[in-house]
């Protein structure tokens, strides 16, 4: 392997390792490893299409994303190097610490720039593509996650209970996600895309205005923009990073954890609500809300292998989520 120093330990992904190298020339690099014994399917393939995906977009839009410099086998562990942006901030924690509207416009349109680079490029898909999305992102995610005894036991709950409000257990209106997704999938063309577009996956560097995004993700079934707004949603509506750093109070089917203010992500959420309303049709805006609900579910193994408070808690917000969906767009009568 690369002769190289650890430097620094970033957050890595759900069964990934990030840290940053130091060669013994000096040169920076950030390094991703994944474990090729363990956790096979939700880890060391989502790690390998990763890299693939990097280096083919690193080349479809130079400077968008950071390019694969080598990569190998060290033992049992894989791993690809990156080009390292020692200027760059994340993007949750830049957007959660501001508190001037103008510089978070500024990034709030630059960001939109950089995605339509890929999403200009479109090509058509079909009606089917949802029902598979559903099956593989939803309902085979829920099944994986019937492993763990206690989350299956769970599942049982007619009701939760989510931060003091009682929504139906999303599996119990599993068929009326389905049937949802199918009427409201209208835009069926699909483009290049990142995959999973959260802040936590966005780089920025407020010196050059140059943004990059990092770990993409391959295994959408469907990539389509709307999914990607979804995404982003997922981090200013939904809160996820905030969420995902600290640790819920599971108590039968009562969920409890509330999200710190931040007024940075309440601004870049107005932003972004305003944008979504104005430049997409009533169904688009059902369809990324729907995709928002998916986004929840479909990480819901990833957690059960590294912290199973996470999958009780992001399954509760999922259905929180989808009752929130069906009341503000006069769909309740449906689940009857």
């Amino acid at each position: 392997m690369f002769n190289a120093r650890k430097v620094l330990e970033f957050k890595g992904g759900s069964l990934s390792s990030t840290t940053l190298m130091e060669s013994v020339l000096g040169e920076l690099f950030v390094r991703k490893t994944i474990s090729l014994v363990e956790n096979r399917e939700y880890g060391f393939q989502r790690w390998y299409s990763q890299m693939k995906r990097i280096q083919r977009f690193s080349l479809l839009f130079p400077g968008l994303f950071p390019k694969v410099i080598r990569f190998g086998r060290d033992g049992d562990l894989g791993y690809f190097d990156l080009t390292y942006f020692p200027n760059a901030v994340n993007a949750q924690a830049y957007v959660d610490e501001c508190r001037d509207q103008y510089k978070l416009q500024r990034f709030f349109d630059l960001l939109l720039a950089q995605m339509e680079k890929m999403h200009r490029i479109k090509f058509p898909s079909c009606s089917g593509g949802i029902d598979l999305y559903v099956f593989e992102e939803v309902e085979q995610k829920l099944r994986d996650c019937k492993s763990h005894q206690a989350f299956s036991a769970f599942l049982e709950y007619d009701y939760l209970i989510f931060n003091g409000e009682t929504v139906p257990s999303f599996v119990r209106n599993l068929d009326l996600y389905m049937e949802l997704c199918k009427r409201f999938y209208v835009d069926q063309d699909e483009s290049y895309t990142h995959g999973n577009m959260t802040l936590e996956n966005i780089l920025f560097d407020p010196e050059s205005d140059r943004i990059i995004f990092i770990d993409p993700y391959e295994e959408n079934i469907i990539d389509s923009p709307l999914a990607e707004l979804s995404q982003l949603l997922q981090s200013v509506n939904s809160r996820y990073e905030v969420y995902n750093a600290r640790i819920a109070s599971i108590e039968g089917n009562e969920i409890s954890l509330l999200a710190p203010a931040s007024p940075g992500l309440d601004m870049f959420n107005e932003m972004l609500g305003s944008y979504i309303a104005g430049n997409y049709s009533a169904d688009d805006r059902i369809m990324i809300s729907l995709f928002e609900v998916s986004q929840f579910i479909r990480m819901l193994p990833f957690k059960m292998n590294v912290d199973p408070n996470k999958m009780f808690f992001f399954y509760g917000l999922a259905s929180w989520l989808f009752e929130r969906l069906l009341v503000e767009n006069s769909l309740k009568e449906l689940a009857q």
